[in-house]
């Protein structure tokens, strides 16, 4: 925001973003509200997944997407599960790595699917 003229706004920002995480990581915040703000993690984990799933599908394709991001957001989602269980045992933050390690489960498998699926090339206009 500095090098487009705005520093107060990002000045004002950042610290109105200090603030809200010295509030939520302090404890003067309660457990039940830390835990609704770790549980409405899931429809956004979901939904984002999900709306890219559904464009893969409708493209027929999964266009440039890299193979390797995907296998390894797949895998970490899955160690992510058997670390929260191991670290924390908090079943609410193993689900939400469930979520998320079925979510990316489904990409993966697109991406799979799709292997060798080209995306139709765009035919030039001539003139």
């Amino acid at each position: 925001m500095h090098f487009r003229g705005q520093t107060v706004k990002g000045v004002a920002f950042l610290a109105c973003y200090a603030l809200i995480l010295l509030v939520l990581l302090s404890p003067l915040t309660p457990l039940a509200v830390v835990t609704l703000l770790q549980a409405s993690n899931v429809p956004a984990v979901v939904v984002g997944k999900l709306l890219q799933a559904a464009t893969n599908y409708s493209n027929g394709h999964t266009g440039q997407l890299s193979a390797i991001t995907v296998f390894l957001l797949f895998g970490g989602s899955l160690t992510r599960i058997f670390t929260s269980i191991q670290e924390t045992g908090d079943p609410l933050m193993a689900g939400v790595f469930v979520v998320s390690s079925l979510c990316n489960g489904l990409i993966a498998a697109q991406v799979l699917f799709y292997w060798n699926t080209k995306p139709p090339q765009e035919q030039k206009k001539e003139q």
